[in-house]
């Protein structure tokens, strides 16, 4: 259908005009052609039910839009209707309106562009080539509604004043086609939101609370849809759950994550002098902002995403006053003194559950069992159970009473989540992604939590300090996970937050003696252990360090469905971490056990610690090395079945103790009574240029290694020194190999 603009239309006019004495040939030629309908102002002055609605525009900026300067889509509510929004509202006329009102009320009905039946049906914000899988799923429509500049505090900046700048509303219409993409019954889902309103969308749409008398009337510069209700422009969730009181809890625990971005376009446009910012939230939904385009991009809004703000939607589940408070009395009020008091992270892990970015959640969708939390949790509750219901101008409020509890307060993880004592741990795990594995029921699960204490005071990770900075209390992210680094103190890795993190989960028991005395337990990190003995627990640190007072007692503090909580404690107690030290740089320290002093001996004479680089055979594989006790060594040394020189000699003999992990296909360490069996392969050659290899035998209580003459040796090492690089292994004999 062709249209034309108001400047092509004052142009032909003007040129009338100007040549009204010309012939009557040329005049008849200059006629405005009889497929013009008029502007919109026009087409609705001709209907004549519409003058409230243009009295109210006439009190607006957008008189000459509407006229003809631009192309535009009007809502236009019927006169009767007009008149029941003023009387709904107390004014005697439109005159009576406040202004601020009119612009609102005005510019909801002015929706950008020009959009005909079918493209409000099936919106297509990529292009009309585009393909849509789910027709009308594209709901919300931009329109020239928005609220004044308003004036907001900031906690985080001891209550500094903010003029806070609102973007333009969308619309949301909605059509045949979005209800039935998402399989749900449209008159129900629809009027359940609009109970002033009637669903008579079945060949069409419903723009907001509105029925559409006349769809797509055809103007000079866009389409006017008649309504038989005015539009009531609708609100962000964050300003719904502000008219609310019973819902103050929630909102308040919300604005601990509150922030204010600057908008240099906005000030620099609309601000006067002033500096103009959006309200945002941190990591959470932006609720306060009229579009939702924001935590997908990590950007400013941009209208131009359109994929994001015309579908995506804010569904918020907040919980009233009556149910977060025995929410607190549950979980939080034996260590805090109030909601406002819990620390961040917690809180947000508690907000994210009642918080679902993505399509629209209608009250079908969530009764069938259809819609998870963030973390999994299946939100279903009656329809009717909703305290408060609201359509939103950027998602959909419920207002319930009770709490989606997150599952990580009834999982494994709950002390962290519970007790600040172990804040500095919980940001670890955030930052690790082990968190969502702890909620899994899929395995059993012990976790050994240090304090903040223990890890400030007692803990360095790879020999470096740690240390937690909160440069301001009330700004959420000005919180830091440090660490030593060459140039001072830095920003905490976050491989270095899975190393420490991963160390204290447990997520199998491999070995135990001694009715249970003894055990060995191995950790989330690959290659990285527990051992327990009695009431201790040692990491490989703890245990090649041979120091009792740093290893820490535990005390279970909890039992889940998914595993076991542990307090790590102790006067001079540490947190559980691996060893950082490779045995090939051990060996040669001062730091060397007693145990492996001939086997250093017969390294040095060796000069396999000197080759470029040092143990050049290994290739940086990860090993085993089987090391022959003190005396064994020294009688293979008197009867010259360890040779002295030269060094190539030594080497070759020496390859034999050195076991490749990765060749002999083992996923552990081996450990007595973990049933691991087979073969192990070494770097070291026969004459004959064959792999050396022994056998692996495990007798329940011991381990033992039987050579290619079927000599057997025993492992003397219940729980071995292990290392970064490899693992180390007393035994108490040696190995032949032809």
């Amino acid at each position: 259908m062709r249209r034309i603009t108001y400047k092509w239309s004052a142009f032909l006019i003007g040129f009338l005009v100007a040549f009204s004495s010309c012939q009557s040939e040329l005049e008849k030629y200059y006629q405005l052609p009889g497929w013009l309908k008029g502007n919109a102002w026009e087409v609705l002055e001709k209907k004549g039910n519409y003058t409230l609605f243009l009295q109210a525009v006439e009190r607006t900026s957008y008189v000459d839009l509407i006229q003809g300067k631009g192309i535009i889509t009007v809502m236009a509510p019927t006169d009767d209707a007009f008149q029941t929004y003023l009387s709904e509202h107390n004014y005697a006329s439109v005159a009576d309106v406040p202004q601020d009102e009119v612009n609102k009320l005005v510019g909801y009905h002015l929706v950008y562009y020009s959009f005909a039946k079918g493209d409000f049906e099936d919106y297509k914000p990529n292009g009309i080539e585009s393909e849509n899988t789910y027709p009308g799923i594209y709901y919300k429509f931009r329109t020239k509604s928005k609220d004044v500049i308003s004036t907001m505090t900031d906690p985080a900046y001891n209550n500094a004043i903010r003029q806070v700048m609102h973007k333009e509303r969308f619309l949301p219409v909605f059509s045949h086609n979005l209800f039935n993409s998402l399989e749900v019954n449209a008159k129900e889902n629809y009027e359940y939101f609009y109970q002033n309103s009637t669903w008579s969308g079945a060949d069409g749409f419903n723009v907001s609370n509105a029925s559409v008398i006349d769809y797509a009337i055809v103007t000079d510069n866009g389409y006017v849809y008649t309504l038989d209700q005015v539009l009531e422009p609708l609100e962000t969730v964050y300003t719904e759950l502000s008219q609310s009181s019973d819902f103050s809890l929630f909102q308040k625990a919300y604005d601990r994550f509150q922030t204010f971005e600057y908008d240099e376009d906005a000030s620099t446009e609309f601000g006067n002098g002033d500096s103009l910012y959006i309200q945002y939230h941190g990591d959470l939904p932006p609720i306060g902002s009229e579009w939702t385009n924001y935590i997908y991009t990590g950007a400013p809004a941009d209208y131009t995403q359109l994929s994001y703000l015309s579908r995506r939607a804010f569904n918020v589940f907040a919980p009233d006053n009556a149910a977060m408070q025995s929410f607190f009395d549950k979980y939080w009020s034996q260590y805090y003194s109030s909601i406002d008091s819990v620390n961040f992270i917690p809180l947000l892990y508690f907000l994210y559950n009642h918080a679902v970015t993505g399509d629209i959640l209608l009250p079908e969708t969530i009764e069938n069992g259809n819609v998870e939390s963030t973390f999994g949790t299946q939100i279903q509750f009656n329809r009717d159970e909703a305290k408060v219901k609201k359509m939103c101008v950027n998602g959909v409020l419920y207002g319930l009473d009770h709490v989606l509890i997150p599952p990580m307060f009834e999982k494994v993880t709950a002390p962290m989540f519970c007790d600040p004592e172990y804040n500095i741990i919980l940001d670890m795990m955030m930052y690790s992604s082990y968190m969502n594995t702890l909620m899994t029921d899929q395995m059993q699960f012990k976790v050994f939590y240090p304090n903040d204490y223990m890890i400030e005071k007692n803990t360095t990770l790879e020999g470096k300090m740690i240390q937690y900075i909160n440069t301001n209390s009330k700004l959420y992210g000005a919180q830091e996970l440090q660490i030593e680094g060459d140039d001072g103190m830095e920003t905490m890795k976050t491989a270095q937050k899975k190393t420490f993190a991963g160390s204290h989960i447990a997520t199998e028991l491999i070995s135990s003696r001694d009715n249970g005395n003894e055990s060995v337990y191995r950790t989330i990190n690959s290659f990285n252990y527990l051992y327990v003995k009695g009431n201790k627990v040692y990491s490989s640190a703890l245990y090649n360090a041979n120091d009792d007072n740093k290893t820490p007692t535990f005390t279970k503090i909890g039992s889940w469905s998914n595993g076991e909580a542990y307090a790590l404690s102790g006067d001079v107690a540490s947190a559980l971490v691996p060893e950082s030290n490779q045995f090939k740089n051990v060996l040669t320290s001062v730091a060397c056990p007693a145990d492996f002093n001939y086997f250093k001996e017969a390294v040095a004479s060796s000069a396999m610690d000197k080759t470029s680089p040092p143990y050049s055979f290994l290739q940086g594989e990860r090993f085993i090395v089987l090391i022959p006790k003190n005396d064994a060594i020294y009688a293979g040394w008197m009867d010259g079945t360890i040779p002295f020189s030269p060094a190539e000699s030594v080497v070759s003999y020496l390859k034999r103790y050195f076991v490749n992990v990765n060749g002999s296909n083992l996923v552990d360490y081996p450990f007595a009574g973990a049933g691991v069996q087979g073969t192990l392969v070494t770097f070291a050659k026969k004459t004959n240029g064959e792999t050396v290899t022994y056998t692996l035998i495990d007798e329940g209580t011991d381990l033992y290694i039987q050579d290619g003459k079927g000599n057997k040796v025993k492992i003397l090492s219940y729980f071995p020194n292990i290392y970064a690089d490899g693992a180390a292994y007393l035994i108490d004999g040696l190995l032949d190999v032809e």
